[in-house]
């Protein structure tokens, strides 16, 4: 869980730090995989953030569920 995590993270922080890879095409086009490509990472990052959320969140509620029986 946690090398998915981390690889969603990076694939995430890739398409923040780099989105100017491809330079052809003209400028709106490019203007355009900027902002596509800025908003995909950030979805990627928030995705894995929630991803750790709930693994943790289900994590506590095995624990718990031990304690009591």
């Amino acid at each position: 869980m946690i090398l998915v995590t981390l690889l969603l993270m990076s694939t995430g922080l890739l398409f923040l730090v780099y989105p100017r890879s491809i330079t052809d095409g003209s400028s709106s086009q490019i203007a355009e995989r900027v902002i596509m490509s800025r908003w995909g990472g950030g979805s990627l990052i928030i995705m894995s953030c929630l991803f750790l959320i709930k693994g943790t969140m289900q994590l506590l509620d095995e624990a718990s569920h031990h304690i009591g029986h």
